[in-house]
């Protein structure tokens, strides 16, 4: 059974990193690319706000009997297309995302500014 009360924290959560980066966004661009502090928030904002739709995909996914807990960001995000939870474009767009917060996450390369 889906857990509406995690879906609800996790889709709070989101929003409250969501208003974090609009303010962020406020700050002139070659300032905010020198202030560390600022970049470092911006990213850990991001990546969480990018967890926490990944922790409801998988939720979704694993409630529905679709998916194993341990499935990669991807794969959950190709799921959730499959099983026509969200759109082709979203889809798309969620494949894209999962890639970026890797990339974040384990340092593959650095993330363009």
């Amino acid at each position: 059974m889906i857990n509406h009360i995690l879906l609800e924290q996790r889709l709070v959560l989101m929003t409250n990193y969501l208003l974090e980066l609009e303010k962020l966004a406020q700050t002139p661009k070659s300032e905010f690319l020198n202030d560390k502090t600022k970049t470092g928030a911006a990213e850990s904002y991001l990546r969480r706000s990018l967890e926490a739709i990944f922790d409801i995909g998988r939720h979704i996914m694993a409630k529905t009997g679709s998916i194993d807990l341990a499935t990669e960001y991807k794969a959950i995000a190709r799921g959730l297309e499959q099983k026509g939870i969200v759109d082709d474009r979203l889809g798309k767009r969620l494949i894209e995302m999962a890639g970026y917060r890797n990339r974040m996450v384990h340092l593959y390369n650095e993330v363009d500014r």
